[in-house]
């Protein structure tokens, strides 16, 4: 305190009082700036020092990122986010767009045609696979007792389907005549009933091998085909 702040004719023990309440207001103007403020009536006990200030609070991302069972929670879910694509990625099922499960008829048989025949047809699917050689979508197209896919397979002489699709792939020469196989006037649109045959003698083949003889059968309620039944056959003058 300067002389100029020393109120004048005070004796010691009012000198004191008059300090120690100019450091009262001081600790009271100190603590308002902090928004610490005693409360009203309320004095700083003689000759104890004021009180560090509030610490700032914490933001509540800070407090939740602190938070032991936060953090177990953000780990577990990224976990299960991780788990859940890897098993989309290895395991999952098939775009919907490409397969209809039907569960009538031939058990759960995923496939995708409408129709035997015709370029959207399921023949002409199992011609289009093989010239791609998507192995899994063209052995798909069998019915899942395995009878058809097993005389498939047989009739190429291969392990299994998807072998024996790769094997008839080697014979394609031209892809994009091979996955279009042109069918006679008498197989357009869907046959009626349930069941028939397609054989590929009747169809015009160019740029790869002729796959044999089909039955076919109509799945319900879904009404898609799926090959229910396979044969080799020799198609004269061919």
């Amino acid at each position: 305190m300067t002389d100029e702040q020393r109120p004048p004719d005070l004796d010691p023990e009012q000198l004191r009082q008059f300090q120690e309440f100019q450091r009262f207001q001081e600790f009271q103007r100190f603590q308002q700036a902090q928004g610490t403020a005693l409360p009203p009536g309320q004095a700083l006990p003689p000759g104890q020092p004021a009180p560090p200030p509030a610490p700032a609070r914490k933001p509540l991302w800070q407090v939740l990122l602190g938070s032991k069972l936060v953090r177990r929670l953000v780990y577990l879910l990224i976990a299960l986010l991780v788990g859940m694509y890897f098993y989309e990625r290895y395991f999952g099922g098939d775009d919907p767009g490409d397969v209809a499960v039907d569960s009538g008829g031939v058990t759960n048989n995923p496939i995708a045609p409408q129709t035997p025949w015709g370029n959207l047809g399921t023949v002409a699917k199992l011609y289009g696979h093989v010239a791609l050689d998507n192995q899994d979508e063209a052995c798909r197209l069998f019915a899942e007792d395995g009878v058809a896919r097993e005389a498939f397979t047989a009739s190429v002489g291969a392990a299994d389907c998807k072998a024996a699709v790769a094997r008839l792939h080697e014979q394609v020469t031209n892809v994009a005549q091979y996955e279009q196989p042109q069918f006679p006037q008498h197989m357009l649109g869907t046959p009626p009933g349930g069941t028939t045959e397609v054989s590929s003698c009747e169809l015009a083949v160019a740029g790869g091998p002729r796959l044999g003889r089909f039955t076919l059968t109509k799945l319900s309620p879904s009404g898609a085909w799926v090959i229910s039944g396979y044969r080799a056959e020799t198609c004269a003058g061919r």
